[in-house]
């Protein structure tokens, strides 16, 4: 059994700590912020759920599965519809009429044809411009899904299970500076352990790691807001593939995650300055969404989001000689997104036996 320091309590830090205690290691997590969940979280407001962008479970991927496996009541989830998605310039991602175009958009399906335009839709928003088969072939499918409990209560499963195995998770505890088998915190404490496990990001992972490799990301811009109105009608989405923009309306998707109304979570990824990003999805929205700024109940805006790796991720033991494993969406795993990080986690907890231990 190794003592184990898991330095983050987002989505990545909450599940490798799980992982390592079921593996029979001694875990405690540290978390520099006054709440647990990171980006993985959301805010509850009124009844509202209000997010940090758009998140879709991948049906029977890796957080699907650990969710349905932590929870005494089974989650529920809704997914996305297909024939209920504009795509601007085509229509509905999924025609049901005419009879020829439906059957044309179900060849396309089962051939992964890339010329027809809802498969290249498609491919670009199910992983945000990372064209993923996997996650393209589930949103075609209905097998991209919504939580009823939002993000929060994804985390909030999570956290419940960590704490019914006894796993302490310290709040506002910064880590400003680590070194082989230990850590110092900026309230001038250190700590001693056998591993340390870094699930803080990729931009504190630098910081703490200066040596770890470049990773570039897509990253966007954010808009999350719940109205006293439905601007978007039954559509569950509009899709603009020109200019890399999304509006979904997570209220028709899973009618039972908002008490009314609607709860719009909007996405600009891509090139260019955040500032000019948030503000082209904001008219974006104007024009697509009309008149929802008079009906806005709560309101989040994010200028700049990393959402994953564009290419090459860095391997969970890249700092194995310092006592030092990473997890995170951004290190080496088969899957992408929130998918990719719970399954690099499971890699990272595996590798824990195999470190050396502290004399």
């Amino acid at each position: 059994m190794a003592r184990v320091l898991v330095v983050g309590a987002g989505l990545s830090g909450l599940s490798v700590a799980m992982e390592a205690s079921v593996r029979g290691h001694h875990v405690v997590v540290l978390e520099k912020r006054s709440t647990i969940g990171g980006r993985a979280s959301s805010e509850l407001r009124d009844g509202f759920p209000i997010g940090y962008g758009p998140h879709f479970l991948l049906k029977k991927g890796p957080l699907h599965q650990l969710v349905r496996k932590v929870s005494k009541v089974k989650p529920s989830v809704l997914p996305l519809r297909p024939h209920r998605l504009e795509i601007l310039g085509t229509g509905m991602m999924q025609p049901r009429k005419p009879m020829k175009d439906a059957a044309l958009f179900r060849r396309a399906v089962k051939a992964h044809d890339v010329e027809h335009p809802s498969i290249q839709n498609s491919d670009y928003f199910a992983s945000w411009g990372l064209n993923n088969e996997p996650r393209s072939r589930a949103l075609l499918n209905s097998n991209l899904l919504v939580m009823k409990e939002g993000w929060s209560g994804l985390v909030g499963r999570l956290a419940v299970t960590l704490d019914e195995v006894g796993i302490p998770i310290e709040t506002g505890a910064r880590v400003e500076k680590i070194e082989k088998h230990k850590v110092h915190l900026a309230d001038g404490r250190h700590v001693e352990t056998d591993v340390i496990i870094l699930a803080c990001g990729y931009g504190q992972a630098k910081k703490l790691i200066p040596d770890l490799p470049a990773v570039s990301f897509v990253t966007a811009s954010t808009v999350d807001v719940a109205l006293d109105a439905t601007p978007l009608g039954e559509r569950h989405g509009i899709l603009d593939i020109e200019r890399s923009m999304a509006i979904f309306d997570l209220k028709q998707i899973h009618p039972g995650i908002a008490p009314s109304g609607a709860l719009l979570s909007a996405v600009h990824f891509g090139e260019g300055k955040s500032e000019n990003r948030l503000a082209e999805l904001n008219r974006f929205m104007d024009l697509r969404a009309p008149g929802w700024k008079s009906h806005i109940l709560h309101e989040r805006q994010q200028k700049n989001v990393k959402i994953a790796p564009k290419g090459g991720r860095v391997a969970c033991d890249f700092a194995r000689k310092d006592g030092i494993l990473l997890t995170g969406g951004w290190v080496e795993s088969e899957h992408i997104l929130s998918d990719g990080a719970i399954e690099a986690s499971r890699i990272t907890a595996e590798h824990i036996s195999k470190m050396p231990l502290q004399q």
